[in-house]
């Protein structure tokens, strides 16, 4: 049984973020490849005596996944506590703030104390109220014991770390440790009374436990595990792992390591119980089978993404890894999942909804006294976001607009954003509706934040903001990203036409200040994200009210501002990006920056969304250049 120190492992687990601890590195990606999701979530309220037999069987799961390859048992103990008997394990008692794990999903016990008659848990399970999950009540005498108890299925076979973990695990998520984001996103999950949250959130209950019941081991112990912590093979795991396209070797693996070939490929395969090239093709064909199963690409397309030179060779290959042709096998998956209804289309986004749990969220005040709301999500290298219009952090962190951008931005960073002045949870009636004002909001973030050096993300008319705070604070820049910027507004352009156009809508929205908003958002919507429908539409036209509640001043600087000098006194390394058919803002704004930047990089995307959308294929594009770019 693993029972690892809560406050002990949340030090070593924030130090592995920042790089301290390349093993977490190699974990992440393993954990990441397997495709955990979670399952149904119970609610079990045990009161008096009590013994219940539990194990999750297909019966169970049936209805929310195609048969898994792996089955992970949990529980949380919200309040109480509570016996825990696993076969071959020491009976371990759980108390309020501890998460039991079964890696392995055996059958267990749990008790209130030993020796009570066995109750089978599958036979007191009640559908809980609409929207809520299912329940487990037992009425009686005696001390009350709340539970959380759920499953995670995994689509990918990872044997090696699974049989490495023992089979019971408790992690202690104490209420005396600070900042323990354990409890704090269950508890967000508790309090959200969403399903699909609770589910979400499974998957960080057992990437963290791992993480620590890794960091907990002695020097030696740990069989497969132990791998992961030794420098050289961790290293070469984490190049594997990033760069399974190309054509890795044994001797190019031990020259980057800094090892002798055949002491590499030894001690290699003592650890990890397998060669280092046998390694290296069943990732690659992992990540083959990923996507897909994703079902955005053809065979052609996956096999030259993974490294194939011709598709008859990556059939060969996908076949004798998996026992059938990929296009096969991509149909016989795809069929399975249609059958339980467990296709689902949303990224996944655990870790963004883990990092809402932990977000700090403050407020600064600004030169002029406005107070500005601000928050940090995520762990990592600092990236601070200037204020758009469009974006409240309160809102808009999972949105269909901007959750995707949320989520791919707290990748291994500390994205810290903040509200407008006039929007969300600033100042609605700020005393200035200035550009400098802007600037000084952001910087008053800067300096509240207390980060030193950071990357700079400036979207949308957001770029503005960050473009001037570059050129004048270029000591504390790393790197500039801007996507759909400017630096000059439409007036100051002088395009005709779009002056015109621009005149027009702003016409518009006075006269559709009062009357029917809804006709006015969809027709504006359109220029902002064209062919969007539904979700979309509703949420910008939400957004669309806060524009037209701002003084119409803000809207004057935004038109007239002239930032075409400053591009020359930014010194950070600087990358652009843009949609070629940006209906707001052409990208020749973008282009014009380059001009006065030429060391910087400039990426120009097949899409008319002024902010790309998930769903469209420059997103992908876009997501791996921007990883690509901060790589540090």
């Amino acid at each position: 049984m693993g029972r690892v120190n809560d406050r002990a492992a949340e030090s070593i687990d924030r130090n592995s973020e920042t790089g301290d601890c390349p093993c977490m590195d190699v974990l992440s990606d393993i954990l990441s490849s397997m495709r955990i999701s979670g399952g149904v979530v119970i609610d079990a309220q045990l009161g008096g005596p009590s013994c219940l037999v539990s194990q999750f069987t297909k019966e169970h799961y049936a209805r929310f996944f195609a048969e898994p390859a792996h089955v992970i048992a949990y529980h949380y103990v919200r309040s109480g506590r509570i016996w825990v008997d696993v076969p071959g394990e020491t009976p371990a008692l759980a108390e309020a703030g501890c998460i039991i794990l079964l890696p392995r999903n055996d059958k267990h016990l749990l008790y209130s104390e030993p020796g009570l008659p066995q109750i089978a848990s599958e036979t007191l399970i009640e559908e809980g109220p609409i929207g809520e999950p299912a329940r487990i009540r037992i009425e009686g005498k005696g001390e009350r014991t709340e539970l959380y108890c759920g499953f995670l299925g995994s689509t990918s076979p990872e044997n090696a770390l699974i049989q490495s973990l023992p089979s019971l695990m408790l992690i202690e998520a104490r209420d005396d440790t600070p900042d323990n984001w354990l409890e704090s996103s269950l508890r967000f999950a508790a309090e959200s009374a969403s399903p699909e949250v609770i589910a979400r959130l499974t998957e960080l209950l057992f990437a963290e436990a791992i993480r620590r019941y890794v960091n907990s081991l002695p020097e030696g112990h740990g069989g497969w595990l132990n791998g992961l912590r030794e420098p050289a093979i961790s290293k070469a795991l984490s190049i594997i792992h990033k760069r399974y396209a190309e054509e890795l070797d044994v001797s190019a693996l031990a020259r980057e390591v800094g090892m002798s070939r055949s002491a590499f490929a030894t001690r290699f395969s003592e650890l990890i119980g397998e060669s280092p090239m046998r390694y290296c093709t069943r990732w690659r064909m992992r990540m083959a089978g990923n996507l897909l199963r994703d079902g955005r690409q053809s065979s052609g397309n996956v096999a030259y993404e993974v490294g194939f030179g011709s598709e008859a060779a990556f059939t060969r290959a996908f076949k004798r890894e998996y026992g059938e042709p990929p296009a096969a096998w991509r149909r016989r998956i795809a069929q399975a999942n249609e059958a339980v209804g467990s296709a689902r289309s949303e990224p996944n986004n655990s870790t963004l909804i883990s990092a809402k749990a932990r977000e700090r969220a403050e407020f600064c005040t600004s030169a002029d006294g406005t107070q500005i709301a601000w928050s940090a999500m995520g762990e990592g290298f600092p990236m601070l976001q200037p204020a758009v219009w469009f974006h409240q952090i309160d809102e808009d962190w999972n949105t269909v607009a901007w959750g995707h951008w949320t989520n791919e931005a707290i990748k291994r960073r500390l994205l810290i954003r903040s509200d407008m002045r006039g929007v969300g949870r600033s100042d609605r009636t700020p005393p200035r509706w200035t550009f400098e004002a802007l600037l000084e909001d952001f910087t008053a973030v800067v300096e509240a934040s207390g980060v030193d050096c950071f990357d700079l993300l400036g979207i949308s008319h957001g770029a503005l903001v960050a473009i001037a705070y570059a050129a004048r604070h270029p000591e504390r820049i790393r790197k500039l990203v801007l996507f759909g910027g400017y630096a000059a507004g439409f007036e100051v352009r002088g395009d005709p036409e779009e002056i015109k156009r621009r005149k027009s809508l702003i016409e518009m929205g006075r006269v559709y200040r009062e009357g029917d908003r809804e006709v006015f958002g969809r027709m504006l919507g359109m220029l902002y994200w064209p062919g969007a429908r539904g979700p979309m539409i509703d949420w910008f036209n939400q957004r669309l009210g806060t524009i037209m509640g701002l003084n119409e001043s803000l809207q004057q600087v935004f038109q007239v501002l002239d930032l075409r000098g400053e591009p020359d006194g930014v010194t950070a390394q600087t990358y652009l990006a843009h949609s070629r058919g940006d209906r707001i803002i052409p990208s020749t704004c973008t282009e014009e920056i380059a001009k006065h930047m030429p060391l910087a990089q400039l990426l120009l995307l097949e899409s008319e969304n002024h902010v790309l959308l998930s769903d469209e294929p420059a997103w992908g594009t876009f997501t791996k250049w921007f990883d690509e770019i901060l790589a540090t």
